[in-house]
Order: structure tokens, then C-alpha cells, then sequence
């Protein structure tokens, strides 16, 4: 009672247009957020010219590790959702990760590679401990626990993340991001050890897909820990 009291005095407005409604994205603006365009690599996810059916030729991906099964993005970069991603990550709108999920829970729907299973367990990508004391949260687990909720799926943290010197891999280029990736994403001691057993096709869950590098790392620890299948899937790509 008391938080309908709460929302009927304090309705939560639109973002992006200021209109009032049950989430702070109304169904309008989610709609018209531009959306990764298709068709799009099998393997990456980049957007590429006419329809392809065989994944080793896709320059976006050519010649370079391939640990994860498959990559998928909601959304492409443009300023609008680029801004949304940053009051996410940086400015303490968690309040934004449902209407954010409920984009992600889209790609269901033109994904078959998701749709062919009914096990997927859903595992975040962490945050080192300097940045989750800052911040107070990790963006990629708040996304992965509406996720969750939207699709019925299970939630696994069985990454950590460690400090390797470097604040952030933005100002890197694409070969600095990659070996500091290898290094900063390990599986917690007790999946390393074996005493715990990873669950054999997981969805490797972040914000942002620039260069892979992260997917790639997060992706190689949780095969070498007995993953069979892992998918990343992202909120936003990069153009």
C-alpha cells in the first residue's frame, strides 16, 4: 500500500522523453533505441554486408581467438544509447537496468542459438574490488539480475576480476586490451580448483562490446573451467 501511496504521489517519469509511466524507459523510447542492425556475424555479432552462413569470414573477427560459442548485442552505439549506458555504469542509475534488460531479453526472439536451450545460467562479468567500492554496484550484475528475473534463469558469479595497474581498458588499443584482459579475468578459487563444477552452457553477461577482448578472456576461463558452451551477450556494441 504504502509503496502504491509512494508511486502514485511519485511516478516514475521517462528518461529520454519525461513522460510518466511503470519504468523510467517508456515502451515508445525502448522501441525506437536502435537496435544492432541485421544481418549480423554468426560468431561476433558485428553487423556485416548480406546474408552469411559461414563465420570464418567475418573481418571483424578474422583471426582472432574464438573461446566464446557466440556474441550478441542489444543495442548499437549511438549518442542516445551510449548516454544511457554511461548514467548506468557511472553515474548510479540503477534504476535503469530493468527497462535496459528487458531489450536484452529481446534478442530471444531473433536468436536461435538462445532459443535452442532451456539450461542457460547467466554469469556477469565482475567489476574489480576498487571500482565495486567506488561505484557501490557492478552495472553488469544489476543487467544480469533483471535479466534473470525477466527470463526465469538462474545467476552465477563464478569470474573475478583483479587489478593489473591499468584504471580502464577504454584508452587502450585493441592488442593492450586483450593482454590485459587475459590477466585481469581468473575463475574464483573454488571453480579453479574444481571443488565447485561449472554448469556446461552459460551466458557470459556484460554492458559493452568494443573489441571483445573481455568476452574473449571471461570466456577462455570459464572453458578451461569445463564450460561447454558460453554466449556472450552484451547491452551495447560499439560501432
Amino acid at each position: 500500500m504504502a509503496f502504491t501511496l509512494l508511486s502514485w504521489l511519485f511516478p516514475n517519469t521517462c528518461q529520454l522523453c519525461g513522460e510518466p509511466g511503470d519504468l523510467t524507459i517508456c515502451p515508445a523510447c525502448r522501441t525506437r533505441l536502435e537496435r544492432v542492425p541485421r544481418p549480423v556475424c554468426l560468431y561476433c555479432g558485428s553487423p556485416v554486408a548480406g546474408e552469411q552462413d559461414d563465420p570464418m569470414h567475418c573481418a571483424a573477427c578474422h583471426a582472432k581467438p574464438r573461446p566464446f560459442t557466440f556474441a550478441r548485442s542489444a543495442l548499437y552505439e549511438t549518442p542516445e544509447t551510449l548516454g544511457l549506458v554511461h548514467d548506468l555504469k557511472y553515474h548510479r542509475a540503477t534504476h535503469l537496468a530493468r527497462p535496459l534488460a528487458r531489450i536484452m531479453a529481446e534478442l530471444w526472439d531473433c536468436t536461435p542459438q538462445l532459443r535452442q536451450r532451456q539450461d542457460w545460467v547467466v554469469a556477469p562479468v565482475p567489476i574489480a574490488g576498487r571500482k565495486l567500492f567506488s561505484r557501490g554496484y557492478n552495472q553488469a550484475e544489476e543487467l544480469a539480475e533483471e535479466l534473470c528475473r525477466l527470463r526465469g534463469l538462474p545467476m552465477l558469479q563464478p569470474l573475478r576480476r583483479v587489478e593489473t595497474g591499468v584504471r580502464s581498458q577504454t584508452k587502450l588499443s585493441a592488442a593492450e586490451r586483450m593482454k590485459n584482459a587475459y590477466r585481469a579475468y581468473s575463475l574464483q578459487p573454488a571453480y579453479a580448483s574444481g571443488k565447485k563444477a561449472l554448469p556446461p552452457h552459460i551466458i557470459l553477461l556484460d554492458d559493452v562490446y568494443t573489441t571483445g577482448a573481455t568476452a574473449r578472456a571471461c570466456a577462455h576461463a570459464l572453458r578451461r573451467g569445463g564450460a561447454q558452451t558460453v554466449a556472450a551477450l552484451t547491452l551495447l556494441r560499439v560501432r
